[in-house]
């Protein structure tokens, strides 16, 4: 724990954690959990968007999947005469008809009609299928993707609104029936992170652009829902879907894959037509992110850790240098807010790592000096009186049970007061933390203990020690300290520091621990009255 006393320590570990989360996948599983819990504004529902599902009521009423395109044609007809604005047909018709009795001249007649049709498009072995695997898109139809990206949980979180084999050209499903830019009320700006792939031209790779992230979607709750047969059967008023934006698809189960999303409330997964719904309309209300780039972040992260380390272990300075610190990274941790509401998403994963290390460090570091405090002396870094107090009860009871000697060394440093009122308190506190170390250096075994007992008093308890050994041990440290020639011209005893030292060892005739002290006490003022810089022994007729 000793590296809790050196804040260049403590912040390279902090550092260490920062760069670990920053450039591992606990990073992006971290960056996704906040992303998660962030309390974003949910999006209003949109009655707008109407999702006409192919669900298993309908597969129950016009047999199994696939269906003949005849009913296809008939849908795109039914919405267009009931002038849908847009209409999202996200069903796959990757193969021409070419039975003798084709309805493929009805489908495309009704896409060719309508002209507000979006049809799905995808890539297979590393080749566009285009509907009806024609070269061409068909007359009256627009084109979008329907890839879904699958985060390392199982969650769908992010889009591209562009992607294709080597060139992302082709819009997102959502994205493509919401329209025009200004539709979308973007300004001529579309959102999301440019991917550098996107201009490479790598050869037959799926290639995606423009990242999004969707805080707002949970599925298509506030979206209106009708099953395909009712609408077929006119179990509706078709004029709901005067004006709406229409998306047809696959819901039933087992037909196409479905997916989670986070955030949502009902234990339901959803059909890539419901995740095009979602960022329809996430994109129409503007409830969508762009991504920053993870450099980003982890600069994000370095400031946060700089300034938090700062305004945390520099506790002990003055105000006037603290509050700017503070005030400073309270500004910081707002830019995540600030970025949300310009439409941006700042990966605060690493951030969030460095700010969980901070305060475990520091929680540790006060656990750590709370307890040093009760049983150390800051200046000196000795244990103080309290811890040789209770040493002493412990090596006492031992020594009356084994009859083992127990010595006290009492040491005082020569005319001190009168060093302080000439140099200062803090050189004082300067030669008190000289002389510890000098001290502590002549403990022999685990055993011993050397304490700061009063302001210029040390007290050194020596367990199974005799009173020659304890004797000789006094002389070094006193021969030492005077070694280390620190002027001292109120002293009367040398021209340096110098010290008194009195010894005292238990008898079988001492009663208690006080008589101990006691005696080591006669002994340190009897050293004091020789003119100090001496070591004094208790006299043997009471020791």
């Amino acid at each position: 724990m000793d590296l809790l006393r050196h804040k260049d320590i403590g912040f390279l570990l902090c550092l260490a954690v920062v760069l670990l989360v920053a450039f591992s996948p606990i990073g992006h599983r971290l960056d996704n959990t906040l992303f998660d819990l962030w309390p974003f504004e949910q999006a209003e529902s949109n009655s707008d968007i109407i999702v006409v599902e192919i669900d298993n009521k309908s597969l129950s009423a016009l047999g199994r999947w696939p269906w003949e395109r005849h009913l296809h044609a008939e849908m795109i007809h039914l919405l267009d005469q009931a002038e849908a604005n847009q209409i999202g047909y996200n069903v796959a018709f990757v193969e021409p008809d070419t039975s003798p009795n084709s309805e493929d001249h009805l489908l495309l007649t009704a896409i060719r009609n309508s002209g507000n049709v979006v049809l799905p498009v995808f890539a297979e072995d590393g080749k566009t299928i285009i509907p009806f695997r024609n070269n061409t898109v068909p007359e009256g139809a627009r084109l979008g993707h329907v890839d879904v990206e699958v985060d390392s949980d199982g969650y769908v979180r992010r889009a591209f609104l562009y992607a294709g084999i080597d060139k992302a050209r082709w819009p997102s499903f959502g994205l493509a029936t919401a329209g025009s830019l200004e539709t979308l009320g973007q300004e001529g700006r579309l959102p999301g992170t440019r991917s550098p792939e996107a201009h490479m031209g790598t050869k037959r790779k799926w290639t995606r652009d423009h990242e999004v992230l969707m805080p707002a979607f949970t599925g298509p709750i506030g979206i209106q829902r009708y099953s395909f047969i009712d609408v077929l059967e006119s179990h509706i008023d078709h004029e709901i879907f005067r004006g709406k934006d229409v998306f047809v698809g696959i819901q039933a189960t087992g037909l196409e894959p479905k997916f989670l999303t986070p955030g949502t409330q009902y234990p339901e997964m959803y059909s890539g037509t419901s995740l095009a719904a979602g960022l329809h309309m996430s994109l129409k209300s503007r409830h969508i992110l762009t991504p920053i780039l993870p450099i980003w972040g982890l600069t994000y992260a370095l400031v946060i850790l700089i300034l938090g380390y700062a305004a945390i272990f520099l506790t002990g300075y003055p105000l006037l240098i603290r509050a700017p610190i503070v005030l400073t990274l309270i500004g910081t941790l707002s830019v995540p807010a600030f970025a949300i509401h310009f439409g941006y998403w700042l990966p605060t994963g690493p951030a969030a790592a460095a700010i969980i290390a901070m305060v475990t460090l520091y929680f540790l570091k006060t656990l750590f000096f709370n307890d040093t405090r009760k049983r150390s002396d800051a200046i000196t870094d000795l244990s103080n009186a309290k811890m040789f107090k209770e040493t002493l009860e412990i090596e006492w009871e031992q020594c009356l049970i084994k009859r083992i000697p127990v010595s006290v060394i009492l040491i005082e440093v020569d005319y001190f007061k009168r060093f302080v009122d000439t140099f200062g308190e803090e050189r004082g506190n300067w030669v008190l933390a000289r002389i510890g170390p000098i001290l502590q250096s002549h403990k022999r075994k685990t055993r011993d203990l050397v304490a700061r007992y009063e302001h210029e008093k040390f007290a050194v308890l020596l367990p199974i020690t005799p009173n020659n050994v304890a004797l000789s041990i006094a002389e070094k440290m006193r021969a030492e300290v005077e070694q280390l020639d620190i002027e001292h011209s109120g002293s009367e005893s040398s021209d340096v520091i110098t010290l008194s030292v009195g010894v005292a060892t238990s008898t079988r005739t001492m009663e208690s621990k006080e008589d101990l002290i006691e005696q080591a006490k006669a002994a340190l003022a009897h050293a004091k009255q020789s003119g100090g810089n001496n070591v004094v022994q208790a006299e043997p007729e009471t020791a």
